[in-house]
């Protein structure tokens, strides 16, 4: 199955809330909620494996580090505990003001190249991350349109 990526609307008066524990703003089974049928999925952003080609997107320019304000959208990874695989997720809120500053920086960010790409994750490809891409910015300008922060997860 696999680490994937999912993301919710996070109202701005369930921020503190959310800090504390997030995982009532988050969805007991989310691969449902990307996957179920289109009229009765919530609004969402799910980004599948594709949050790590992101990192990269949002973290290196020019062969160089350069970290972008996206990058909070993607930051962080999994803690693996113990030999079979097993492992803590990872979450993440973000306040409605930094949804409007990654919003503003996503829309910058220009599709990945395709060497680029293969050169961290050999087995994926431009395409596949221009397409998560492209989903993160609709949703981040969206919420920053709607005035929402967001909570994310990483697992």
């Amino acid at each position: 199955m696999g680490i994937r990526y999912y993301a919710y609307p996070l109202r701005p008066d369930d921020v503190a809330a959310a800090r504390h524990d997030p995982y009532p703003f988050l969805s007991d089974d989310p691969f449902a909620d990307a996957w179920g049928p289109a009229d009765e999925r919530p609004r969402m952003l799910y980004l599948d494996k594709a949050w790590r080609e992101l990192q990269f997107v949002f973290t290196v320019h020019d062969e160089k580090l350069a970290p972008r304000i996206s990058l909070e959208l993607v930051k962080g990874n999994v803690t693996q505990i113990g030999p079979y695989g097993a492992h803590l997720g990872f979450v993440h809120v973000l306040p409605p003001d930094v949804v409007k500053e990654v919003a503003a920086d996503i829309i910058l960010v220009e599709p990945a190249d395709d060497a680029a790409i293969k050169k961290i994750v050999p087995h994926s490809s431009a395409d596949y991350t221009n397409e998560f891409l492209n989903r993160a910015q609709e949703f981040m300008t969206d919420l920053a349109r709607d005035g929402l922060g967001l909570v994310y997860t990483i697992r």
